[in-house]
């Protein structure tokens, strides 16, 4: 797609605020497409690996953040926290601005839209044909669910591209773990867990978690620094009942997006 001024302004924009990061692989990574699984690090962990990850990739986002119709209702809640506002009405105007900024953002950079819902099956076919171009795949699983102060539990939905991947291609897919780090200015690499297509389904729920313990080691392995969360304090005090029902809290988004913002 081609990248517009605006595009390529904001991506100079943030290149000024996430000086040049250090991808390290403990592990040489193949010459073939790879899925990388990370923290979210609120908004940073996306801007470094869009930034600094020298492979090609494309990334998944929820599709929200990019539908123009949904993206304000998104970033009313996800990112300014509107439930736990108690002036709601003023956390709409920047929401809206951001509703209409974001999108193209998204689109132009080529993220990979992820639905909760049956549409779920286009997120990993184009996920699957974007593999078989080249790129790996990058993936911020996190759940609202805390496991540490460097990761949450993740989500394990993502392993079924790895039974699609070998349905496909008769190979084995490999998930990386990585820990994005901004003071360091590192993303950190750990090694990877390889799906084993003779294996029982309830590997899936095996991988999330061996990728999710990586990924903790790789933050409690840097120097010191203040790990940031997928989710902020406020995000809980105003969603606590979406903490274990992350689906219902996208689907209360896409809902709302449909009706006549609340004043």
């Amino acid at each position: 797609m081609r990248q517009t001024l605006y595009y390529k302004g904001m991506r100079a924009f943030a290149r000024a605020l996430f000086p040049k990061s250090e991808m390290r692989f403990e592990t040489e990574p193949p010459d073939e497409p790879i899925v990388l699984i990370g923290n979210h690090s609120s908004v940073r962990g996306p801007i470094m690996l869009t930034l600094d990850d020298p492979r090609p990739h494309r990334t998944w986002a929820i599709h929200s953040a990019s539908d123009r119709t949904q993206a304000a209702s998104y970033a009313y809640h996800d990112i300014f926290f509107g439930n736990s506002r108690r002036v709601k009405w003023f956390w709409r105007i920047p929401a809206a601005i951001l509703g209409v900024a974001l999108p193209p953002l998204l689109i132009q950079s080529g993220t990979i839209p992820v639905y909760h819902d049956s549409r779920i099956l286009s997120t990993l076919r184009e996920s699957i044909r974007a593999m078989q171009e080249g790129s790996d795949i990058v993936i911020f699983a996190e759940s609202p669910v805390r496991y540490s102060e460097y990761v949450n539990e993740l989500q394990p939905g993502f392993t079924d591209l790895a039974r699609l991947w070998y349905k496909k291609t008769g190979k084995r897919l490999a998930f990386y773990p990585f820990y994005a780090e901004k003071k360091n200015r590192v993303i950190a690499v750990g090694k990877p867990i390889v799906f084993d297509p003779d294996l029982p389904a309830h590997q899936q729920q095996q991988i999330a978690e061996y990728l999710r313990d990586e990924i903790d080691r790789l933050g409690r392995s840097l120097p010191p620094h203040t790990p940031v969360p997928f989710l902020p304090p406020l995000w809980y005090r105003g969603y606590a009942a979406y903490e274990h029902a992350f689906l219902q809290y996208w689907l209360m988004i896409e809902h709302e997006s449909k009706q006549d913002p609340p004043a």
